[in-house]
């Protein structure tokens, strides 16, 4: 199972449909053969194969496995494979073989495929969640849960 198998539609994402995000093409690409310095905030659907050195903050984020991300991201939805060094907030959270979080995850939905793993904190919420601030830089926990499929 690939997480850009392509369907009718031709976007490529084997997720449940419940969102009108869902549904929509992806806008923005990050290539495998690029580093981002700083912060990125967008609106749509992105996909991340390359490295980011900064802050996310957007609507719907897919980071494939050859994604490297070392910041916070805050989204409505994060389907990933890749690798995290940071703080998640996001209501609906995939992580798919081979993913790799080291951080703290707060989520509303998570769902976790055998062969992820993570690293950290993890809050479930049972309300949706909502951002106040911006994205803050990844603090060190002194207590950590380690969860690992």
């Amino acid at each position: 199972m690939s997480l850009f198998k392509k369907d009718e539609d031709g976007i490529g994402i084997d997720q449940p449909v419940s969102k009108s995000t869902d549904k929509e093409a992806i806008s923005s690409i990050i290539d495998q053969g690029m580093t981002i310095v700083g912060d990125i905030t967008f609106k749509g659907k992105a996909r991340i194969d390359g490295k980011i050195e900064g802050n996310i903050k957007g609507e719907y984020l897919i980071l494939s496995e050859t994604a490297t991300i070392e910041g916070d991201i805050i989204s409505g939805t994060v389907i990933c494979q890749g690798d995290v060094k940071g703080n998640i907030k996001a209501e609906k959270f995939y992580a798919k073989k081979p993913t790799k979080v080291n951080g703290r995850l707060e989520t509303t939905d998570l769902t976790v495929e055998s062969g992820a793993s993570l690293n950290g904190e993890i809050h479930s919420c049972e309300q949706k969640l909502s951002v106040v601030a911006g994205p803050q830089k990844a603090k060190v926990e002194s207590s950590k849960v380690v969860a690992s499929t």
